[in-house]
């Protein structure tokens, strides 16, 4: 068979030519370049507006020799929650971090006779609970409360006195937890708003681990007494690390409610 003869190449009119079609080219990059741009990484660029006080020049002829008034600003607090501890911030600093011990109790489905507490290691968070009947895990569904106690530096659980009736935290007139108590002394609840009681009967109480959930009310009054006049003195952001479980955040953030700070925000502490 004799070689096949080349045919020249034809373009769109009809006629011969060497013209190549770049239409499949320039679709196929209309299609790329939007996929590159949203593949590509920008930088963010955050503007802050500064204004300068009133009567501050350079000239110290015409400069202000007294502090301007500050302007109002907001609150802005913030609940930080870990596995360990918990601290409050504010637009004036931190207070001093809660470190606490946590514990679980279970109550088994089946029999709700047996029920089992323990402490939960922070190192470990997810380590099985034991059903001593049946000897096996406890599901989380099975979890009935998660107790929260206040501890010191060397990881001891602080005591507080409490009312036996209604079992509420009383603190002295500044907020600090009281250890004990006797005949003629003011005492504060930590109730919204505080209660003052002037003790009769110190049979009415007893010494208790500190709750967590009660001693972060007494924090939150403390600030809702001090700021009444912010702009923001009813919202409030938790901020919690992925691991603190959700049972945990819902009772900080009905603490929160009840210490007069309904508006809340959820946020995650990025690792």
């Amino acid at each position: 068979m004799g070689q096949m003869a080349r045919k020249p190449m034809v373009d769109a009119s009809g006629g011969h030519g060497g013209d190549i079609d770049l239409k499949p080219f320039i679709n196929f990059l209309v299609v790329l370049i939007p996929v590159l741009m949203l593949s590509a990484e920008f930088a963010k660029i955050s503007v802050i507006n500064l204004k300068l006080p009133a009567g501050r020049g350079s000239q110290t002829e015409t400069a202000s020799k007294t502090q301007p008034p500050e302007e109002e600003d907001k609150l802005l607090l913030t609940m930080i929650i870990t596995d360990s501890v918990v601290t409050l911030g504010a637009k004036n600093g931190f207070m001093p971090s809660m470190f606490y011990k946590e514990y679980h109790k279970y109550v088994s489905r089946t029999n709700r006779n047996v029920d089992t507490t323990v402490e939960v290691d922070p190192t470990n968070p997810t380590k099985e609970v034991i059903n001593l009947e049946n000897g096996k895990p406890y599901e989380v569904s099975e979890r009935q409360e998660i107790l929260l106690y206040v501890c010191d530096e060397n990881k001891n659980v602080v005591k507080c006195m409490y009312t036996k009736k209604e079992n509420i935290m009383l603190t002295t007139a500044e907020g600090s937890p009281m250890q004990s108590i006797k005949p003629g002394d003011t005492v504060y609840t930590t109730q919204n708003p505080r209660k003052m009681l002037i003790v009769s009967n110190p049979d009415e109480f007893e010494l208790r681990p500190l709750s967590a959930y009660d001693e972060m009310k007494n924090r939150l009054l403390k600030i809702s007494e001090r700021y009444k006049e912010a702009p923001d003195r009813e919202d409030i952001i938790l901020a919690a690390e992925n691991t603190v479980a959700y049972d945990k955040i819902v009772q900080l953030m009905d603490v929160a409610k009840e210490s007069g700070f309904p508006n809340l925000s959820i946020a995650k502490l990025r690792g």
